[in-house]
């Protein structure tokens, strides 16, 4: 729950961030996690520097992690957009 100064009464109107883990953003995007971990590995051939990092959902070094929804919607629009560029040459 979102909570500004303090008082639990007072709501913060932002929305929730919606928090997709690695089997939701596997089945929204249709690749595999390999491919997933490619894209993120600065090292792979297949890095992709604008892909969404993860963000920890625990404090533990090994603990969860999940994308922002909206950062991964913002990533398939920016592809799209590359896509339909590259159409019109």
């Amino acid at each position: 729950m979102n909570v500004k100064n303090g008082n639990p009464q007072e709501a913060d109107p932002r929305p929730i961030a919606a928090v997709l883990r690695l089997r939701k953003v596997v089945e929204r995007l249709g690749i595999s996690r390999s491919t997933i971990y490619d894209w993120m590995n600065p090292k792979s051939p297949r890095h992709d520097p604008t892909f969404p990092l993860p963000i920890k959902l625990s404090v533990s070094s090994r603990g969860a992690v999940g994308w922002l929804e909206s950062e991964i919607c913002w990533w398939l629009e920016s592809r799209r957009a590359i896509t339909q560029e590259s159409a019109r040459k």
